[in-house]
């Protein structure tokens, strides 16, 4: 069986490491293929699997659609399909606010009306299903040859992933979507059209598949979090006293781990900023247990731009060190972080869950400032309630410190709340049993079925010429301006007053060369005349010279 894996970047498939080689070592071959350029180290991730099985594991970019013309428009609607369901009460403000500010003026405009919502749910689908089918990927495809595809970037709505989707539809390819995150079907783009398959983690993902995205119950296949496997059977490599010193925390004294999360829209004060007072209050606590305690702040590799101008430098006993867990050595120092803490703190990330697969208490605490981000998100909710909850959550931070001091009195013992929460959201077929075989077998049970015929992608004639039109049209004008969202507003703004900045610019650059030229030209001219006069001077010098010179010889004769 070939697979065709598809993903919006390659350190994407760090999620699916462990599924990629299951594949491979089962025979089959995996064609990894992706539409960023990697800024996160996945290359180097895509060469080691592909050296680790040669022939069976492959890679390449996808071609862009950037030159398509209705693809600009395509990307805008799905995006304003997004807000549209945000719309809905059930959905926290802070996903309304994330696609307000990219989606279509036309749409906000009409969702606004009477019913507006409904129609523009109504048409906004319609119009995705009217819109055409790229050659670019059906031929990318067709050359790929694959038996299967798995999607696993289909639940962001700027990837062409939705486009790739349909390329295997045209082709009758069977198609997986693989759920990347935990909180991927609660907080990013909506399933625009159904694969042959969906596969989950766990009962909690599979009702969000089925209620928030319209997937039929047995078209969803779950199989625990696969990517998680890794952490429960490693051990460290180095001892504390060397993980201490490498980091340069002090070995003699427990260490609690911040990780830092990935925020939209940024917060208010940035989470460096609150890390900065959370240490402070930490060194101020009464607790002596808290005054001393070393701190180990891990960067998210997405997110180390909001880093600049803020250092931990100046505190005693604190360290600022990771980087994005995808080739050994960076594995072993995230797993070391881990183990060798006595507690986890942070906002709201996924490495809560990694650090309750290594059995560390995981902690956070709530402030107005990020209530959008925690208590109001759905999959925030979850770490706080499937099974009793895994996070102990505070609602300030004197609170936070008892909780704190409780957890690192624990001396690096399990929390027993995490087994819990694991055996229902990572790891439900049982904490013994990976997920890697069971994602593995999902395909090959997709590989025996038949693909599903979606009647609706079907459309032909006038409908879509005409809707290919309209896409094209929002590129220019009035179009360009229906279809744009606050976001590029400014940015055409901006480019506005770039392009009259420019022109100034170039107009007086012209008025100095027409001013310089003229200037030259007048000097030209005076120093032509100037040579006139002189000349003119020397003929009537040449001549009072001459008449001298015959009045001397007329005398003299």
């Amino acid at each position: 069986m070939k697979i065709l894996f598809a993903a919006l970047h390659l350190a994407a498939f760090r999620n699916f490491e462990s599924a990629i080689r299951e594949l491979a070592a089962r025979g089959h071959q995996v064609h990894l293929t992706v539409e960023d350029p990697e800024t996160l180290g996945g290359e180097e991730l895509a060469r080691q699997l592909a050296a680790a099985y040669p022939g069976r594991v492959t890679w390449d970019r996808l071609p862009s659609l950037e030159h398509e013309p209705w693809y600009d428009a395509a990307r805008r609607m799905r995006v304003a399909l997004d807000y549209v369901r945000a719309l809905d009460p059930q959905y926290p403000q802070k996903l309304r606010l994330r696609a307000e500010e990219r989606t279509a003026r036309v749409v906000r405009w009409a969702t606004r009306l009477p019913r507006g919502r409904d129609a523009a749910l109504a048409s906004l689908k319609r119009f995705e299903r009217l819109l055409p089918v790229s050659d670019a990927l059906v031929e990318h495809v067709r050359r790929t040859a694959p038996d299967v595809m798995v999607l696993a970037s289909l639940t962001y709505a700027r990837s062409q992933q939705l486009d790739l989707l349909k390329a295997a539809r045209a082709l009758r390819i069977p198609v997986a979507a693989a759920v990347l995150s935990w909180d991927h079907l609660s907080s990013k783009a909506l399933l625009h059209v159904t694969p042959d398959m969906v596969i989950v983690w766990n009962e909690t993902q599979k009702r969000e598949a089925v209620e928030m995205h319209g997937i039929p119950p047995e078209r969803v296949v779950l199989t625990g979090a696969q990517c998680y496997d890794q952490w429960f059977t490693r051990r460290p490599e180095r001892t504390r006293e060397e993980f201490c010193r490498t980091i340069g925390l002090r070995a003699d004294r427990p260490f609690v781990l911040w990780v830092h999360s990935a925020l939209s829209p940024a917060p208010e004060p940035p989470e460096p900023v609150l890390v900065q007072r959370w240490i402070e209050a930490l060194r101020r606590s009464a607790d002596p247990r808290l005054r001393d305690l070393g701190v180990l702040v891990r960067p998210h590799p997405e997110r180390l731009r909001e880093w600049a101008g803020v250092s931990l430098d100046g505190y005693e006993n604190v360290a600022f060190h990771g980087g994005n867990p995808i080739d050994r050595a960076a594995k072993h120092d995230y797993f070391d972080s881990l183990y060798y803490s006595s507690a986890v703190v942070g906002l709201v990330t996924s490495a809560f869950l990694e650090a309750a697969i290594v059995g560390r208490p995981v902690l956070t605490f709530t402030l107005p400032e990020y209530r959008m981000h925690q208590e109001e998100m759905i999959h925030f909710r979850y770490l706080t309630e499937v099974e009793g909850g895994l996070l102990h959550v505070a609602p300030d931070l004197e609170t936070h410190f008892a909780q704190l001091a409780d957890a690192v009195a624990l001396d690096g013992s399990r929390d027993d709340r995490n087994r819990r929460f694991l055996a229902a959201f990572v790891r439900p077929g049982g904490l013994d049993t990976p997920a890697t075989p069971a994602f593995a077998d999902a395909l090959d049970e997709l590989h025996r079925q038949r693909p599903y015929v979606d009647p609706s992608l079907d459309v032909s004639g006038w409908r879509r010429t005409l809707a290919v039109a309209a896409a094209s049209w929002s590129r220019v004008g009035v179009g360009r301006w229906l279809v744009n969202d606050p976001i590029t507003d400014a940015r055409d703004a901006h480019q506005v007053r770039t392009n009259r900045s420019l022109h100034a610019r170039r107009a007086a650059k012209d008025a100095r060369v027409r001013d310089k030229q003229r200037r030259q030209r007048v000097i030209q001219l005076r120093d032509a005349l100037r040579f006139k006069q002189a000349r003119s001077a020397l003929r009537l010098a040449r001549f009072h010279v001459a008449m001298f010179a015959h009045r001397m010889l007329g005398t003299k004769q």
